[in-house]
């Protein structure tokens, strides 16, 4: 019984959790574009171009929401481990990278409120809850699979802005370009984690050969 009732929360953790990481990643991919107008005004197709690109900027701002709930949980649930300070480096940028969407909302004259946004907000809190998971556990190495996911959506949207406002000066610390390049760094410290996890987690400690079409210990 508690087996099981440990595997369906995994399961239900993972859901939330990969979730959360399409969300990040892909903007729900529920952008809502307006109908062409018959008359093809050119104001029209502007207003309509630029709530495009509220949509998309609340979506992933959405996404952050929920990452950073989660992350949030983790840091604290693997303090003072090599997960640990994974997930809290990952919190402070996540963070930081949150501000600057939101500040580029309010650049061109939308607000960062939502009714999808109140709603990713509650999901990121139910996540939280379901945060957790040891070393070896299959939660554990979902849950940085997700992440790894979403931070690869997060790079597109960084490419997506520079291709619309190339290297103008954005309201942060950091260029358009800079915040790719800490995308990719987290991808890639995340990935290190997840290989690392990987053989706690899906392997026992003696090696495995093929022989007669199955998998048989050394």
């Amino acid at each position: 019984m508690a087996q099981s009732a440990r595997l369906a929360r995994s399961d239900n953790f993972t859901a939330g959790v990969l979730g959360a990481a399409v969300v990040v990643g892909l903007g729900v991919a529920a952008v809502s574009y307006s109908r062409q107008r018959s008359s093809g005004a050119r104001v029209h197709r502007s207003l309509d171009k630029g709530a495009n690109l509220a949509a998309y900027l609340r979506e992933h701002l959405t996404g952050a929401d929920a990452a950073i709930q989660v992350v949030d949980r983790l840091r604290l649930v693997h303090a003072g481990t090599q997960e640990g300070r994974l997930f809290a480096a990952l919190f402070d940028e996540f963070r930081e990278e949150r501000e600057v969407v939101r500040a580029l909302l309010e650049e061109i004259g939308a607000t960062p409120l939502s009714l999808k946004r109140l709603a990713g907000q509650a999901s990121g809190a139910i996540l939280d809850v379901a945060a957790g998971g040891e070393r070896g556990d299959l939660s554990l190495f979902r849950t940085l699979e997700g992440l790894a996911i979403g931070v690869q959506g997060k790079r597109c949207m960084w490419r997506a802005l520079q291709s619309l406002f190339g290297d103008q000066p954005i309201p942060s610390a950091r260029t358009l370009a800079g915040l790719e390049a800490m995308a990719v760094r987290q991808w890639e410290a995340i990935e290190r984690q997840r290989q690392t996890l990987a053989r706690a987690t899906f392997r026992p400690e003696h090696s495995f050969r093929r022989a007669d079409r199955r998998w048989l210990p050394v």
